[in-house]
């Protein structure tokens, strides 16, 4: 569970009285951990005051509001507005039921409606795995149970960006390729030095030096005149990368498609 998906359950359950926090405590590390701009204008109040103004319950729900608004934001940055929509919206009601502290038949209505799409569709076989209320009469419907879920949900959307982040990159580097000749009074050109300042750019926790090292080296081998070779060690990269994540293959593919083409020029 993110960070923001832990403060968002923990206000949620203490606004449902489900919680021995203190709503004043939890606002103020709220405001600090994401350093949110709220302010209730009461606390002005206080300035000159020999007591101190107290976060209330309706200052954490606005709080709550705000988080609720940044994970949109995010989902919305990271996935787009078409890109995974529905499972996007089948995490949310999840989120939703957690946040509600939904038991019994209740719960269970929505895992019906949830389960019946993805244990039943192709790609998600591994969907039913561990839910334990699933597929029969049993009556583990608990937080546990609907975390489990939601993670699952999150891995498959993961998946579908990875496989279209990927079927966009493979599509831009055919173009790239196809078109090289024609674009030969292009201004861009990218240098093998410049390929690598960008990937040494990468953060440790995306990508190790080691694995740096080794795609600074692949990248290397593309340097050459020979199509077939090209082509299959271009094959290789790219299923490399593909097992290194979105973010990797996102980041580094640019950089490849362009040193083909200014090879190519």
């Amino acid at each position: 569970m993110a960070i923001l998906d832990e403060y968002i359950l923990r206000a949620a359950r203490l606004l449902r009285s489900d919680s021995s926090e203190n709503a004043d405590d939890l606002c103020r590390e709220i405001i600090d951990v994401f350093k949110l701009d709220y302010t209730n204008p009461e606390s002005f109040r206080f300035i000159n005051s020999s007591s101190s103004f107290r976060y209330s319950s309706s200052d954490l729900r606005t709080i709550v509001q705000m988080l609720r608004l940044e994970r949109e934001n995010q989902d919305e940055e990271r996935y787009g507005s078409k890109c995974c929509h529905v499972i996007t919206e089948h995490i949310r009601r999840l989120e939703q039921a957690l946040e509600e502290g939904l038991q019994g038949k209740p719960l269970r209505a929505v895992y019906d409606s949830i389960d019946y799409v993805y244990a039943n569709a192709k790609g998600y076989d591994s969907y039913t795995d561990g839910l334990a209320s699933y597929g029969s009469n049993r009556n583990d419907f608990n937080d546990e149970q609907t975390q489990l879920r939601i993670d699952k949900l999150k891995h498959f959307r993961d998946e579908e960006l990875r496989k279209l982040k990927i079927a966009e990159a493979r599509a831009a580097s055919v173009s790239m390729v196809q078109n090289a000749s024609a674009s030969a009074t292009s201004n861009v050109r990218v240098t093998l030095e410049a390929s690598f300042e960008q990937i040494d750019k990468l953060p440790e926790t995306t990508l190790s030096d080691e694995d740096k090292t080794l795609l600074k080296g692949m990248i290397g081998d593309l340097n050459t005149k020979d199509k077939s070779k090209r082509d299959s060690k271009l094959g290789k990269l790219q299923s490399w990368l593909a097992d290194k994540g979105t973010d990797v293959f996102v980041a580094a593919m640019p950089y490849i498609v362009q040193l083909i083409k200014s090879q190519l020029s």
